[in-house]
């Protein structure tokens, strides 16, 4: 399925949260940010890895956990996409713009036969086509009518398309890695109980798991 988060410049997600994001999307992280006037990504990042690196960058910033659907399970299909005629495959650089994207882009055969032929080499997803073909567009309403979520991330400016829940002052692309968070509480809880915390257990519990109640607010 993948998620998406993004964050203003004063939020950010708790470890607990980044943990259930790669729960639930294991296939590889990638972070995007803004520096000197550029967006700057880093990718195949581990869950461990987000929480050290986020702490370390300002301003908004995305994060994008994959679940692999087309291309595969490939360290360079993690997003970012920079938005460029070839969209360069490489696990970190600098770029005008750069792709997100939550979901699965079906018509993406279509789009790849619209490229010139010899434009790219590398791995191939339904994302990376997409910023490969909107590289050649002005525009990126075009995304309105293309299935998922999407996110383009520029130097200056970030356009979202798709439906977004906002959750905990941040725009998620969907809501599933909550789950995986309670399912983590209550196994913690339960783990508390049996060794011998079960006052603890009865407090704790109906106060922290009230995360998808909450997300729906």
């Amino acid at each position: 399925m993948c998620v998406i988060l993004v964050c203003p410049p004063e939020v950010r997600p708790e470890p607990g949260v980044i943990q259930a994001c790669e729960t639930a999307n294991p296939h590889g992280a990638g972070v995007a940010w803004r520096e000197k006037g550029k967006v700057r990504w880093f990718k195949n990042l581990s869950a461990e890895e987000v929480s050290t690196l986020l702490p370390e960058l300002d301003g908004e910033l995305v994060i994008h956990f994959r679940w692999a659907s087309v291309g595969g399970v490939d360290p360079l299909l993690c997003h970012p996409f920079p938005i460029a005629p070839d969209s360069p495959l490489a696990i970190e650089g600098k770029a005008t713009r750069v792709l997100f994207h939550n979901g699965t882009w079906g018509n993406w055969q279509e789009g790849l036969a619209c490229l010139p032929e010899g434009s790219f080499e590398g791995a191939v997803s339904d994302t990376r086509v997409m910023a490969m073909l909107l590289a050649g567009l002005k525009e990126t309403r075009c995304l309105r009518r293309i299935e998922g979520r999407w996110v383009v991330f520029g130097a200056k400016t970030t356009r979202f398309y798709g439906q977004w829940r906002h959750w905990r002052g941040m725009e998620c692309s969907n809501l599933g890695f909550v789950y995986e968070l309670e399912r983590e509480l209550r196994d913690a809880a339960r783990f508390e109980g049996k060794t011998g915390g079960r006052r603890r257990k009865k407090e704790v519990v109906p106060k922290q798991l009230g995360l998808w109640e909450e997300s729906v607010k």
